[in-house]
Order: C-alpha cells, then structure tokens, then sequence
C-alpha cells in the first residue's frame, strides 16, 4: 500500500506521459468528488456515452466458488433482455452443455470517475444493472471446462474444478493489481497466464480508485485475460472500500456471496486435500475474534478431514514484514501453535508492493504484492527482529506460480520480463 500523495503524484507523471491529460491545470481534470459531493442523476440508460455493447454484457464473464463438482460463471450486464445462456464442454473435448443464469437487478447511485485516466477507464455510472449467475453442477473433479456466452461467444473463458484427493494443485497467486497505473500487472499476465494454473488467489487490494488513474469499468478489460484463466478466488484489501458504496455496489457484487459476502468476509476451499483459508485483515483475526475463532476452529476441522494434506492462509495485511507498513506480528505469535498443529503449511499476504520470502519456526510467508501497483520501500522497517528470518526479497512487479504434487509444494515468482525472482520448495505432512 502507497501513500495518497505518493501514489498521486506518480500517477499525475505517468498520465501526462501517456497524453492522457494536458497538464494537470487542465479544466478537463476535476478533482475527485468529496464525500458530501452529489452524484450526478443521469445513469447508464440515460448517458449516450455509456459504452452499452450489442451483447449487453457489460463486464465479465469470470468464475467463482470452485468445488470439486460445481462452479458459478458470473457476468454483468448494461441492460435487460440480454441472453442468459452459456454454453460449456470439457477443455480436452467433448459434448457442450448449455445453462442459462438467474438474474438479479441491481440499482446504483453514484458515479466514480478516473480523474486523470478518463481516456482509459470510463466512469462507474450510477444506473440498473443485471447481474448473471450461472451455477453449474455435476461436474467432473479435476477437469477443466471452457465455456462461451451466447450473447457474444468471443466473451469466454476457461474454469477447472477442485482436484479429487492427492491431485495435481495448480494456482496463481497475486495481489494489489492496478493495471491502469501502468504497463506492469500486463506484463506479469503476459508471462503467467501461459503456465496454466488451474485457480487464481489474489492477495487483496483488486482495483484502485485511489490511483486517480482507474475505475471498476477500466479495471475490467484489461484484467480479462486473469479472470478467463480460472476461478478467482480474492481476499479483502483496504482498497476494496475506498469508498462509501464500493464494497456492497462493486466489490461484493462482482466476487461475493458464497465466497466473500454475507454476514462475513472470509472463507474456505479445497482442491486437491488443500484447505484455503482466506481471512479478511480489515476486520479482527486475533484468536479470540470472531474470525479468528472461525479460523481455529476450520482448521482443526478440515485436519482431520479424509485426504487432507495441509492448510494455506491468504490474506490482504501482513502477518509479517520488513517493507513500509505494519506487520500483524501479535496475531502471528498468538496464531504460532495452532498452525503447527493443524499443519498450516504456507501463508500468503499482500499490501506491501513488493516480494518477501519469510521462513519462521518452520513455517513460509510470502508477500507477493507486485501485481502492479507502485513499488514501495520493500526495506523500510528492516530493524524488525523477524527481518532476520526474510530469505528473499525484492521491489519487483511479479505473481507467485504455485504448483503442488505429491508431498512436495513448489513456486517461483514471476516477474514483469518473465524471470523468475525467486524460486522455493515446501515439503507438505
């Protein structure tokens, strides 16, 4: 995480570098509305700018709440009448299916602008939306679909299932993307999305309003190619309600409910044996919270589970760091004997904008919060005592490649040139 005025006046020379404005005392550019600001009234159906396409579809398609039978294929759409079919057929070959979604309408009231990347990231428009669910069942473990939307069958993407017990895990993960900051979170796609993991856990920290630069309708193209890859599986960061409106109007209603929604933002999945665990660092997780209880006790839980071969944690803030921002260390020391116990075998943070490799009592942390927004001082709080325990590190754009066979964990860290960084082993219980 960046500072407002540092992530300001890096994003005031890069949009002036991109002709995106004249000079920052252009009267094209306004300065973000404050919070007492009025919304403007007009809305999607009534704005001729409104970039409504033929098909309807307005952001989208990605898939969510991986199992080892089961999917949900969301999309949003800019009006009514769109079609609700999908069709899918297995990625090897075979029979195509078709399923059509259930809808929702959604109402949204204010408009969020890009007050210098205008040319890049239309505006979020208050207005009716449609939003598309397509559940699908009965699918076979460990198996990759590709499916296509019949409203524009160029909008399509690919989904796997959870792996059955003991199978081949393959995820990305990555965190604090902001693609519209600059060239990075495409250049680390362009050399990750071809290995071909089968999910993505992304670290927090989606999209950033904050940058000035970027809008949920800006962030949606170019993070297309990510979300087509597999189920995106997210946790919370502090940049997924920067606004009053953004958590329940955007964040929630892109990646929520089963996965982050409800009356809690935090959850679990499996594939393979594996457990997920992904906490939401914007509300308490000390053992005594309610989320840390809820922690506890899934992970004394699914221990004992027929096939279980060890948990991950993913989270948005730190447990530990050496970089420019607090570290979660109280939480870690309380959380120490119950990891052991329950074989938490990896933990996987974000909000620092740069990588770090920590090996403490046995256990591996990453931060692996290189997607793409600016670069931060990956060293600041080095007099920290765990900063001896930090095997690996760098300020560097990058994604995590994660791939688990057998009793063995393996990764490496990808950067924007497709070196890879940094690269270790986990043996699994």
């Amino acid at each position: 995480m960046i500072s407002t005025p540092a992530r300001l006046s890096f994003a005031v020379a890069l949009a002036v570098g991109l002709g995106l404005v004249a000079s920052c005392s252009s009267s094209s550019v306004e300065p973000p509305a404050g919070p007492d600001a009025e919304a403007p009234e007009e809305d999607a159906g009534d704005d001729p700018s409104f970039p409504c396409p033929a098909s309807g579809v307005s952001k989208g398609p990605w898939t969510l709440a991986m199992t080892r039978t089961s999917v949900i294929v969301r999309w949003e759409a800019c009006r009514e009448g769109s079609s609700p079919t999908l069709s899918f057929k297995p990625e090897a070959g075979g029979a195509s299916v078709e399923i059509t979604s259930t809808q929702k309408t959604v109402t949204l009231t204010q408009r969020h602008t890009a007050p210098l990347g205008p040319l890049r990231s239309p505006d979020d428009l208050p207005g009716t939306f449609v939003m598309h669910d397509a559940a699908i069942g009965a699918l076979t473990p460990g198996t990759c679909y590709r499916y296509e939307l019949a409203a524009d069958r160029t909008l399509a993407g690919r989904f796997c299932t959870a792996q059955p017990d003991g199978g081949r895990v393959h995820f990305l993960a990555i965190g604090d993307t902001n693609p519209l900051l600059g060239e990075a979170t495409a250049k680390v796609l362009g050399h990750v999305l071809p290995l071909g993991a089968d999910f993505v856990v992304h670290g927090g920290d989606i999209q950033y309003y904050d940058s000035f630069l970027e809008t949920w309708a800006g962030w949606f193209p170019p993070m297309q190619p990510l979300l087509a890859l597999g189920a995106f599986q997210p946790a919370l960061g502090n940049h997924e309600l920067e606004t009053d409106d953004e958590l329940t109007d955007y964040t929630l209603r892109f990646f929520g409910t089963p996965n982050l929604g409800g009356a809690s933002m935090y959850y679990r999945f499996e594939s393979g044996g594996l457990w997920f665990h992904v906490l939401d660092t914007e509300q308490p997780i000390d053992p005594g919270s309610p989320q840390g209880q809820w922690l506890l006790a899934g992970l004394s839980d699914v221990s004992q589970q027929p096939g279980f071969r060890g948990s991950i944690i993913a989270m948005h803030r730190p447990f530990v760091t050496c970089g420019d921002n607090a570290q979660k260390d109280t939480e870690r020391k309380a959380f120490a004997s119950a990891f052991a116990q329950h074989k938490v075998v990896f933990v996987i943070q974000a909000h620092i904008h740069g990588y770090e490799r920590f090996e403490i009592d046995g256990l591996t942390f990453v931060t692996t919060g290189g997607g793409g927004g600016l670069i931060g001082n990956i060293d600041e709080n080095l007099s920290r005592a765990e900063c001896a325990m930090r095997r690996a590190s760098g300020g560097f754009f990058h994604a995590l490649d994660v791939v688990v066979e057998g009793k063995e964990l393996r990764a490496k860290a990808v950067d924007d040139s497709g070196a890879a960084r940094d690269s270790f082993t986990i043996a699994l219980p």
